[in-house]
């Protein structure tokens, strides 16, 4: 691996963790913007660099610096109700990352493109997540949902749109500099 590309997928990663320490509680599970920091990885880096600066994050997350939500670490919080939302990120990084490789070259169809990519990554990270809590916080599918998906959809297609033309944008002006 090229010195430049480790420079970068630890940049995006060091992005990942801010992005994920920005928290509004919210009970068990928070609103973070942790979601759209993966979208943003993803759309700009691609699948491989997008997935090893997440991979990157989680490892930095697991072995105890304060970088999920809330400024917690641990590999106790990858087991605990919401890790499953947080090592969803390598599958919604990976997912993204190959839906936006190609991309149309008409700008707003680039971005409609990129926003439904990014709430079908969401999609992703909803059902892992949930199946965790499920089983975590020992609750059905319907109350899983209740706490876990509906109160966050507003949310999650706002970080889909300002993913979309963020991501648009800062693709193409850091195009030469991250390749």
């Amino acid at each position: 691996m090229k010195t430049k590309t480790i420079t970068v997928c630890a940049v995006f990663a060091a992005i990942l963790c801010v992005f994920s320490m920005i928290t509004i509680p919210t009970g068990i599970v928070p609103v973070t913007l942790g979601f759209l920091g993966v979208f943003l990885v993803a759309i700009i880096l691609g699948p491989k660099k997008g997935t090893a600066s997440v991979a990157i994050f989680i490892l930095l997350g697991t072995v105890g610096l304060p970088v999920f939500s809330n400024f917690r670490g641990g590999f106790q919080v990858l087991l605990g109700p919401t890790g499953g939302y947080i090592w969803s990120y390598i599958f919604m990084a990976l997912f993204i990352g190959i839906l936006t490789t190609k991309v149309p070259q008409n700008k707003w169809l680039a971005m409609l493109k990129m926003f439904f990519v990014c709430s079908g990554g969401a999609i992703i990270g909803y059902a892992l997540g949930t199946i965790q809590f499920m089983l975590v916080q020992k609750v059905n599918l319907s109350g899983a949902l209740l706490s876990c998906v509906i109160p966050f959809i507003p949310f999650d297609i706002a970080k889909s749109l300002i993913a979309a033309y963020l991501g648009y944008t800062l693709k193409k002006a850091l195009g030469k500099i991250i390749n």
